[in-house]
């Protein structure tokens, strides 16, 4: 047994050091940031932000292919498959934790097959209505949408996205009824908002507030859950009385976050969790994803699996609950 323990120990000592110095020197290759969207997507402003910034922390480059489709399968799958060794990773939204409420036949599993490495940032998003719209104020609109079961349209980019469920979640705690319109894209959402054409739909701050100053929308709420500095005064659906249509913990989920392979080393994941800590909060980053209206969040690895453990749990029961499907 002496012998056997002077036999291991040399190889556990040879082991740690090898892995110490693949940590210190990666990354010893660009990293490859898989995206679920396709080019010319709002996304590749803030992948750009990423590009410019890690490659002054790693020199190295940061590369982006594009594997869009299937409301992100594709590229997370693709990810799933790739060498855990942190030099393939899948840029995502919280898109992916609404799939399993949806697909129990995903090809690969969310907690097991993929690493969380770090929330990035997240955006702040309203409640906006068509400039004529007869609903002034947001206890009137969803007293509106109650009063008129399946009348009030509610734009989305997709069933199952986040702006669809956000909707389900707001009917589902209000008792109002949506009719949820699925656009293939959001340029056309856009338009027939601003036209008349439909009613509502959650809108990024930063679009959102120069077509309010302009007459073309009214914003009437904020959908995630912390109030903006921009609209002062304007309260969360969160914060809210039951008497008021308020929904305890209600928010958008307008976060993004990064994901390595299944099996990447821990270090290697604290290490891509520094990097990209380090170059989202650099001054010129916070400034580039102020212009976007994106605010820096970053946080722990295991601070990400929190998140992404508590919305999977949340998007299925409530998708249970309500009996939503999708085609």
């Amino acid at each position: 047994m002496k012998h056997f323990r002077f036999l291991i120990l040399p190889a556990l000592l040879m082991s740690g050091a090898a892995l110490a110095q693949g940590v210190a020197s990666f990354p010893s290759k660009p990293v490859t940031l898989v995206s679920p969207y396709p080019p010319g997507n709002t996304s590749d402003a803030e992948l750009r932000i990423y590009q410019e910034n890690l490659a002054e922390v790693w020199k190295q480059g940061l590369l982006i292919d594009y594997k869009p489709g299937a409301g992100g399968i594709i590229a997370n799958n693709f990810v799933t498959r790739a060498a855990p060794d942190g030099h393939t990773l899948v840029y995502t939204a919280a898109t992916i934790s609404m799939l399993p409420a949806f697909r129990e036949d995903l090809p690969y599993d969310t907690f097991r097959d993929l690493a969380p490495v770090i929330q990035t940032t997240m955006k702040i998003f309203v409640l906006a209505v068509r400039p004529d719209f007869p609903a002034k104020t947001y206890e009137e609109y969803i007293a509106y949408a109650k009063a008129n079961p399946g009348k009030v349209t509610w734009s989305t980019v997709g069933a199952g996205g986040a702006l669809h469920m956000t909707g389900e979640w707001l009917a589902s705690g209000t008792g109002a009824r949506l009719n949820f319109i699925h656009y293939k894209g959001g340029a056309q959402a856009e338009v027939d908002l601003i036209s008349g054409r439909i009613d509502s739909s959650p809108k990024g701050i930063v679009t959102a507030l120069p077509q309010m100053k302009a007459g073309k929308i009214r914003i009437l709420a904020i959908l995630t859950g912390s109030r903006t500095a921009v609209l002062p005064g304007m309260r969360t659906v969160a914060e809210r009385s039951p008497a008021e249509y308020g929904i305890p913990g209600f928010s958008y989920p307008g976060w993004v976050g990064v994901l390595a392979p299944g099996g990447t080393p821990p270090a290697i994941v604290d290490k891509l969790n520094a990097d990209f800590a380090k170059a989202i909060n650099s001054p010129k980053a916070v400034k580039s994803f102020e212009a976007l209206d994106s605010v820096v969040t970053g946080g722990s690895p295991e601070a990400f699996r929190k998140l992404l453990v508590t919305e999977v749990e949340h998007w299925r029961k409530l998708v249970k609950e309500n009996n939503i499907r999708i085609e």
